[in-house]
């Protein structure tokens, strides 16, 4: 895995395929993404939940992010983000939160950095898309653009209030479905 356009271009993103329910975004889904988002992301604050390596994190910094939020429970994980941002110099520009994910909406995380996008990417097969969805529907601050990632069989609503379905773009076995609020 590496970083494939912007700043950090070609920088490498270490696989941990020995940590239990990590599944990395693929470049061509990355690209993908990032391709539908287009120049929108410059400037913003995104926001990785269930953010693994930082494998998507850090693509949007390179793209021009102004701030990314990652979200993770795992020390391993948590300690490659923090070593990534160190080596590519983005440090000043991470937040890392050390709580799973329901929990950290529940504490405001995102009522307190008030991400424009949010992306999506908890283990298939864990029914944690929809619940994930339902939580940041809550949030007073919730951002105007949700991304998931998700496996194909996992159907999503075209619907959760006030988000509606805009895009989806399938690859293999995994779906990128665009909500947006506005």
């Amino acid at each position: 895995m590496r970083i494939i356009s912007g700043l950090l271009k070609g920088r490498k993103i270490p696989n941990v395929f020995n940590v239990k329910n990590v599944s990395p975004s693929s470049d061509f889904l990355k690209g993908v993404l990032f391709n539908v988002i287009g120049n929108g992301i410059e400037g913003k604050i995104f926001s990785d939940l269930y953010a693994g390596t930082g494998n998507v994190g850090f693509e949007a910094l390179s793209r021009g992010a102004a701030l990314c939020i990652f979200v993770e429970t795992s020390p391993e994980l948590i300690s490659v983000i923090i070593k990534l941002s160190k080596q590519f110099g983005v440090e000043e520009r991470v937040k890392i939160i050390k709580k799973d994910v329901l929990r950290a909406i529940e504490s405001g995380v995102l009522n307190e950095y008030k991400p424009d996008y949010i992306f999506i990417d908890p283990p298939y097969d864990s029914g944690l898309c929809e619940k994930t969805i339902n939580r940041i529907k809550e949030c007073s601050a919730a951002a105007s653009n949700i991304i998931v990632q998700h496996d194909k069989r996992e159907a999503l609503l075209t619907e959760y209030p006030p988000y509606k379905l805009i895009n989806q773009k399938p690859h293999g076995k995994s779906v990128l479905s665009f909500y947006s609020a506005n």
